[in-house]
């Protein structure tokens, strides 16, 4: 951070995104989006657990559990973390310029990419979930 950012940001403050934990999962209601998904993610982590595990310098039977496993973590913490970048401050044209007075802008296009890293991770937990909802129906709440 520049001495220019810092004395600018307590000037003018530009507003931070924050980390949050997801309250609770939407269903997707359109029931064809729901198998296209899902048969999306059954298809693709196959294919791609093959494509990595090969290069995995451990035995075969270590480098899947690690593949797998790694893979769960990952899908774990992209539905558990979510990342909310303040999308007004992103910095100049849209961030495709950092805006030389402030670091707020820096701290959103961090979480920018966060949350583009832990997309796929994300999607891979809903379709999940969504086709959970799709043949045993929401679980009632008792009281």
């Amino acid at each position: 951070m520049s001495f220019l950012e810092f004395w600018g940001e307590r000037v003018s403050p530009g507003k931070i995104g924050s980390v949050t934990t997801p309250e609770g999962h939407e269903a997707c209601r359109y029931k064809p989006l729901v198998l296209i998904k899902f048969l999306f993610v059954v298809i693709g982590l196959p294919v791609a657990w093959c494509l990595v595990v090969p290069r995995v310098p451990l035995p075969l039977w270590q480098a899947i559990a690690a593949v797998v496993g790694g893979t769960l973590i990952y899908v774990a913490l992209c539905y558990l973390i979510d990342f909310e970048p303040e999308m007004d401050n992103l910095g100049w044209l849209g961030g495709a310029m950092d805006n030389p007075v402030r670091y707020s802008d820096d701290v959103n296009r961090w979480l920018l990419g966060l949350k583009c890293l832990l997309g796929p991770g994300r999607f891979v937990a809903e379709s999940v979930l969504d086709i959970r909802i799709f043949f045993q129906g929401r679980p009632q709440e008792t009281s």
